[in-house]
């Protein structure tokens, strides 16, 4: 028969289970979805090239938003939600916006040179225009349309790199080739403008628009910028884009308070199309306030002050729940 523990010792065996299932999902990456930061934040700084780049020390001094994803399950394909948490921070400079996404991921994957090779990608989404009631996260709806920026790996490697072909993957093929290879003839999609068919892009982020789903269509402009890096087994990609565009798509102003959801696929787990993982609607703030300096600006020894406590509260109910038990388990 085990031993009754007191009303202290359970306090603390609670305690510290919780504080173990914390460091899991820490180091496992996930944030329960209840515990989803309402608010990304974009903080004013001054213009500079380095707010492109993924990997700049610039965006190690935003502090970011954990934002829990799940599997894609409004409508086939379903599945998906590989991929449990993205951080998004953002930036501008008053002209223009920036968002970078960074998660885990294992495998690098920015070739689709065969034919069960998919592509690592992620995405953003906004209302298409201000309204009263926000549209359904999962492409808009008839009601409330959606602006989407895609960033897939393909694109970028194929801006950094080059195109990658069949022969890529496998280098020992033989194959006969086209008398008239290059005649737009037999490539009716790369002639009739198909972006998918294209081996040359500006950019590789395409700026979509949606009010249902089965309505994706490539935008008539496409004004938006990005830059993704893989490193260490964590994606890093920003996307940016002037705050003022066309008409039909969402400007946006500094004070301005919109609407984002954000999407991830993971192309080693057979992710494409609805096969995803999806966030829900959040509020993207563009603050006029600049970005504080590191640490909130909240001084050291504030921070060494309350690391303390903490250690002194935990050695405390590791004592309390180790101690020998009083006689007729005490209170």
């Amino acid at each position: 028969m085990l031993p009754k523990l007191s009303n202290v010792r359970l306090t603390a065996l609670a305690i510290l289970g919780a504080f173990v299932v914390a460091l899991g999902f820490t180091a496992l990456d996930i944030v329960p979805a209840a515990s989803q930061e309402a608010v990304v934040r974009a903080w004013r700084v001054e213009a500079s090239e380095a707010l492109q780049d993924p990997w700049s020390s610039v965006w190690g001094d935003v502090g970011p938003a954990s934002v829990a994803l799940s599997a894609q399950n409004a409508t086939k394909p379903l599945g998906g939600g590989e991929v449990a948490t993205v951080r998004a921070r953002a930036l501008h400079d008053g002209r223009t916006l920036y968002v970078l996404l960074e998660w885990k991921d294992g495998t690098l994957d920015d070739t689709v040179n065969g034919h069960t090779a998919f592509t690592d990608a992620a995405a953003i989404e906004y209302p298409a225009t201000a309204s009263v009631s926000v549209p359904s996260f999962c492409m808009g709806d008839a009601s409330g349309s959606v602006n989407i920026w895609q960033w897939k790996a393909t694109w970028q490697r194929d801006i950094d790199v080059g195109f990658a072909t069949a022969r890529d993957r496998y280098p020992n093929t033989q194959s006969d080739s086209y008398l008239f290879e290059d005649d737009p003839v037999f490539q009716p999609a790369l002639s009739l403008g198909n972006p998918y068919a294209q081996r040359q892009h500006r950019s590789p982020v395409e700026n979509l628009v949606a009010a249902s789903f089965g309505t994706l269509t490539t935008a008539d402009v496409q004004d938006v910028a990005g830059n993704g890096q893989w490193k260490d087994g964590r994606w890093r990609v920003v996307f940016s884009r002037p705050l003022t565009t066309a008409q039909g798509y969402p400007s946006l102003a500094v004070g301005d308070i919109t609407n984002v959801a954000f999407a991830v696929w993971d192309g080693s787990k057979g992710n494409r199309d609805g096969l995803k993982s999806v966030s829900q609607f959040m509020n993207l703030t563009l603050s006029a306030s600049v970005l504080p300096p590191p640490g909130g600006g909240f001084p050291w020894w504030g921070w060494a002050i309350i690391g303390g406590i903490g250690a002194t509260a935990f050695a405390g109910l590791a004592w309390a729940y180790l101690r020998p038990a009083k006689a007729g388990g005490g209170t």
